[in-house]
């Protein structure tokens, strides 16, 4: 179990998700230069904020934070690592959506780290999004959508390597969010 950072007094706005290895990175990057085009409509996510999210709490006062903490290593400890194969680039969550994504069909390793997830926040009696379960990087977020018409719509084959979980700290800024990582899990 690897504590990251310490957590302060009152409530975080916290989330659970995967890491982009430094592979999907390089991949990702050379992806988005043939896209990444200066819009003043585009928000395009930092690299280093890159991240599959697994499930979004919301603000949780640090009481409920801390159970998890005890729990969280152990939750993912019997899971091997796998690869997620990130099959396309597209507007999320249709084709006039304001995200712009690499998604990929769910498999059933990462169905299972989900489940995990989910049994971990249940367990725990922490209430959090429950949305279909929809694997997916957000790259950038388009401000108005009905004013961009590109569907960014693109096939890739780039391989997540899934070796850790992560427990986020969000902070909203004028400039984009900034995450802090609170603790991380390795897979087996």
């Amino acid at each position: 179990m690897h504590f990251i950072h310490a957590i302060a007094p009152g409530a975080k706005r916290v989330f659970v998700g995967i890491p982009v290895d430094k592979h999907s990175r390089k991949c990702i990057g050379k992806l988005l230069k043939t896209i990444k085009a200066p819009q003043k409509d585009i928000r395009w996510v930092a690299e280093g904020n890159w991240h599959l999210t697994l499930a979004f709490l919301g603000d949780k006062p640090i009481s409920e934070v801390e159970n998890l903490f005890r729990l969280f290593a152990e939750t993912y400890q019997q899971e091997v690592p796998f690869q997620f194969n990130l099959s396309k680039l597209t507007r999320f969550p249709g084709p006039g959506g304001r995200i712009i994504a690499l998604t990929g069909g769910s498999t059933r390793p990462m169905e299972i780290i989900f489940q995990n997830t989910v049994e971990l926040l249940q367990r725990n009696k922490i209430e959090f999004a429950r949305k279909e379960f929809r694997p997916h990087i957000t790259l950038g977020r388009i401000k108005k959508a009905k004013q961009v018409r590109t569907s960014f719509f693109q096939q890739t084959d780039i391989k997540l390597d899934v070796t850790k979980i992560r427990f986020y700290q969000s902070t909203l800024t004028s400039s984009g969010s900034i995450y802090t990582v609170l603790q991380e899990a390795q897979l087996n």
